[in-house]
């Protein structure tokens, strides 16, 4: 049973805190993809990687495949590796934003 409601921006109070500690050059890349990704606040962006679906069942399989695929690359031919390539690019195409 899911919980989470579908929109984490809800007009619901938020009472609860959850305090992060960062080092400042993990606090630096928090705020430069905060920014690449429209800003907003750090709360809002912690919220949105947190609670929202980031993998689709479609990436996460073809993770999968790659990863019996890179354990079988000691016998792999020039062909098999080729595949494991388009793959990656396949992976690199979902993970864009939507916008594309």
């Amino acid at each position: 049973m899911n919980t989470m409601p579908d929109d984490i921006d809800s007009a619901e109070l938020r009472t609860i805190i959850a305090k992060v500690r960062l080092t400042t050059a993990e606090a630096l890349e928090l705020d430069r993809r905060i920014k690449a990704a429209g800003g907003g606040t750090r709360a809002r962006y912690l919220r949105e990687a947190a609670l929202k679906n980031q993998c689709s069942e479609d990436l996460a399989e073809l993770v999968g495949r790659i990863g019996l695929a890179l354990n079988q690359l000691d016998h792999a031919p020039a062909r098999r590796l080729g595949h494991i390539a388009r793959q990656i690019d396949e992976i690199i195409f979902l993970m864009r934003p939507e916008d594309r």
